[in-house]
């Protein structure tokens, strides 16, 4: 009996024992489960979860190529001039279509930054050239939009732009226009809109548009380069 109480004893300090071992491997065995906590340093979150903005987002998309150039929009950036040539058209001292020389930055929508050139008016040293110019484009007119497909420039501006002026001035802003468009290879021709709704009679001085309009329709202003 006295063996059978030591073996007893014996058993129950060997299990005493064992424990901490025991609760020692269920630790392990939880650390290598436990994901990383994070730390703060995540560029995606900070202490509270809430997101940061680390700089890294996407730049600003490119502008849109409206097709007036023709050239290949895949061309690649590191070939990509800083300028851009485009001819303004304006009205001369002698009622005819003066085109000059404006550079602009680069852009793919070089139609539509040659129109918005073009709404801004003359500068102060275009305006000192001779024969003096101006613009018949009535000031506050807005481009709302250009689109350039198969041959047609589809072009809608504010209603300022029909505003005011004789039967001269409506058709030479009109003219204005077509000719600084014309100028490049995919435009042969222009549509008007004013604010969304295609143009048939143009102005309150009744100017009738009868389709796309080509340099044909302008002849009578004799386009001239500077």
């Amino acid at each position: 009996m006295r063996s059978l109480r030591w073996i007893s004893i014996a058993v129950v300090i060997a299990m005493a024992l064992s424990l901490p071992m025991l609760a020692g491997c269920s630790d392990d065995a939880d650390t290598d489960t436990t994901p990383p906590a994070t730390n703060g340093d995540s560029p995606a979150d900070d202490q509270d979860g809430t997101p940061v903005d680390d700089g890294s987002t996407e730049p600003d998309e490119a502008p849109a190529d409206d097709g007036a150039s023709g050239e290949d929009s895949g061309n690649d950036e590191a070939d990509t001039p800083e300028t851009l040539t485009v001819r303004l058209y304006w009205v001369s001292a002698g009622e005819n279509a003066l085109g000059i020389e404006r550079t602009l930055p680069y852009t793919k929508a070089i139609g539509t930054a040659a129109i918005e050139a073009l709404l801004d008016g003359p500068t102060d040293a275009e305006q000192g050239t001779w024969p003096a110019i101006s613009s018949a484009i009535p000031e506050g007119t807005q481009l709302l939009g250009l689109t350039i497909d198969d041959g047609i420039a589809k072009i809608d501006l504010s209603e300022e732009f029909e505003s005011g002026g004789g039967t001269f001035g409506v058709t030479a802003r009109l003219a204005q226009v077509v000719y600084t468009l014309d100028q490049f290879p995919t435009v042969d021709a222009v549509e008007f809109y004013i604010e969304g709704t295609k143009v048939t009679v143009f102005s309150s001085e009744g100017v009738m548009l009868y389709g796309p309009q080509t340099l044909d329709d302008y002849d009578q202003l004799l386009p001239i380069d500077a």
